[in-house]
């Protein structure tokens, strides 16, 4: 029985993981910078240790004895120093590196999201497309799975998209024809725990959803119909006057200088990414958009 560490447990998909890993029958820790945050994790048998990324020597203690880690996070913390809002994240996944050589654990699979390279126009994606390549190079058994919008209750995208199905009238950032491919959570979890063991995924990054590519106004449209409501109209907000209001915010939400920044510019940006090459590995075919919708809901 093989012991895994997942990082980022407390979190929506994180926890999904794991919960998954242990039905399974996978021995789980997970490291968490507050271990009660996984008390429900524990309390289904998870092991939690206490630690974080930034933290070198509470990965290297959190990595012995496993067999692979799983990484899941999503950091946009406030950080002290002069430093972009992106070091706390690249220098979290460079302590891992560091640590799974030390604890000689070659196995790492991480889950970020579409559009991640080294060239991509959002600061986010391209640090991450960095990082990425760094690991590819790091001599370790890493895949990268590229999902685009996770459908499930808590993912914060189609939590939004859900909240504005429901609303009288929808306010949607710019012209809401951006495209995005969405995937089932229960399906990530399938590729994640997929190519595990999967030697052909060593080294590779895999774009994951559904078939179907449907614009920001689409996905609104499709959720109202899945909940048996009418399409709600919409309001397209220039993203230049969300533009104009990022400093404001980032003083009240405290986050990093330029995190928000880089978020709106990004919105309405397409995620297509190409989900076929995973699935000649692991051929189950994602639910379709609709289906997943339903299944999350529970309708």
């Amino acid at each position: 029985m093989k012991k895994l560490l997942v990082i980022g447990a407390s979190g929506f998909v994180g926890g999904a993981l794991a919960r998954e890993l242990l039905a399974q029958g996978f021995a789980v820790r997970c490291l968490a910078r507050k271990p009660e945050s996984v008390a429900a994790l524990a309390a289904a048998g998870c092991e939690a240790v206490k630690g974080d990324v930034g933290d070198p020597a509470s990965l290297e203690r959190a990595l012995d004895g496993t067999d692979g880690v799983y990484v899941s996070i999503h950091t946009l913390s406030p950080q002290s120093g002069a430093g972009g809002f992106m070091d706390i994240e690249k220098a979290g996944m460079r302590n891992l590196m560091a640590a799974c050589k030390a604890t000689g654990v070659r196995r790492l699979i991480q889950v970020t999201s579409l559009g991640v390279a080294p060239d991509a126009p959002s600061v986010w994606t391209r640090e991450r497309g960095r990082i990425e390549q760094e690991l590819l190079a790091s001599g370790l058994d890493v895949t990268f799975i590229h999902p685009g919008m996770i459908v499930g209750i808590g993912g914060r995208g189609f939590g939004m998209t859900v909240a504005q199905a429901k609303s009288r009238v929808a306010l949607v950032i710019g012209d809401g024809r951006g495209r995005m491919r969405g995937i089932a959570i229960g399906d990530l979890v399938y590729y994640l725990i997929g190519v595990l063991d999967e030697p052909r995924a060593f080294g590779q990054a895999y774009d994951v959803g559904n078939d179907e590519v449907p614009s920001s106004n689409e996905m609104i449209d499709m959720v109202a119909g899945v909940l048996g409501r009418r399409p709600p109209p919409k309001i397209h907000i220039p993203r230049a006057l969300l533009r104009a209001a990022v400093p404001l915010l980032e003083r009240m939400l405290k986050t990093p200088p330029g995190a928000l920044k880089d978020i709106v510019g990004s919105l309405g940006a397409d995620g297509v990414g190409d989900p076929m090459p995973i699935r000649a590995l692991l051929p189950r075919k994602p639910l379709p958009f609709r289906d997943a919708v339903a299944k999350a809901l529970n309708i």
